[in-house]
């Protein structure tokens, strides 16, 4: 009987390797704590079954302030990678990682991936000083809402997925693909059909859009707040109102969490319309989400200003077809 069992033992061991290198799932998905919904729903589109992840910032909530609950310091301890923005944006995310104890996530480790790496940054003060309010030494902090930084960032997410599931190189590999081509082409129609957006101005709450309008050929004419994160004074609005009449100034954006006060109050002075819109993308999975919000922001802009475009593409319609 043994004489039996030998040879069917040797043969196992020698398939093990090869079952280890197909790439089958692993038995538990890996944790992935994201920051941010983009972030997220990046993880999700290049990670698919593989990831599971965790948003801490939810749509519609103010980045820079946000606080721990348990179950979220629970999650954290458990996570295996985290996607945070850096640029000293989320300074709540330290005592976070070491509220819950993993700081493995601690960030300049290898399992935390800074996103705005590589991403060519704007207002990047000379110098820093609190008579300057709430500014962020290292540039503006709000990269994910220019596609262009999320094909960035969304190579950082397959580089740093590959590099904590190797075995599935070639399955994360190819769902990149799909997202960086479908973005591509996405962008591709986006700046042909809101071309007719370019030099079209509009004042801001906070500046949190900079990226957004500068892909897109958009203007800031001012921004209600006198300096980031510094309430808008009545002497500031006052210059904000002038600018608008002299400028023609039709929109004010203004995110979901930002006090509508200011904004309603510029907007009966001037005539002028305020648009809440949020820089960040509801989450639905598949990267569709990202798509769909760029899309969304683009056309409630443009319908703001008043200014005619083409209908979307079909799915499966290539640009300019």
């Amino acid at each position: 009987m043994t004489t039996r069992i030998q040879p069917l033992l040797l043969l196992l061991g020698a398939c093990l390797p090869l079952l280890a290198s197909t790439g089958a799932a692993p038995a538990e998905p890996l944790a992935v704590i994201a920051t941010l919904p983009t972030y997220a729903d990046l993880a999700e589109e290049i990670g698919g079954e593989l990831v599971a992840v965790t948003t801490i910032c939810r749509p519609g909530q103010d980045v820079h302030a946000v606080s721990a609950t348990p179950s979220l310091v629970e999650r954290i301890r458990d996570a295996d990678l985290l996607l945070y923005t850096g640029l000293d944006l989320e300074l709540w995310l330290d005592p976070m990682l070491r509220s819950s104890g993993n700081l493995d996530l601690l960030p300049g480790s290898a399992r935390a991936i800074e996103m705005s790496a590589g991403v060519k940054l704007k207002e990047v003060p000379a110098s820093v000083d609190r008579s300057q309010g709430d500014i962020h030494a290292y540039g503006n902090p709000h990269v994910w809402t220019d596609p262009i930084a999320v094909r960035v960032m969304a190579g950082r997410v397959r580089d740093a997925l590959i590099e904590a599931l190797p075995a599935q190189k070639e399955a994360i590999t190819a769902r990149h693909k799909a997202f960086h081509d479908r973005l591509t082409a996405a962008l591709v129609d986006w700046l042909t059909r809101y071309a007719p957006l370019k030099g079209q101005r509009v004042v801001v709450y906070h500046r949190s859009w900079a990226y957004f309008l500068d892909r897109f050929g958009l203007v800031e004419a001012a921004a209600l707040e006198p300096k980031p994160r510094v309430a808008p004074t009545a002497s500031h609005l006052a210059e904000v109102i002038e600018t608008m009449k002299q400028d023609s100034v039709r929109v004010i954006l203004r995110e979901p969490w930002q006090a509508p006060d200011a904004a309603e109050f510029v907007a009966q002075a001037t005539g002028a319309r305020v648009l809440e819109l949020n820089s960040h993308p509801e989450p639905q999975g598949g990267g569709q989400a990202i798509l769909d919000h760029f899309e969304h922001s683009l056309a409630r802009v443009a319908e703001a200003l008043g200014v005619s475009v083409a209908a979307r593409p079909a799915a499966g319609a290539k640009p300019g077809g």
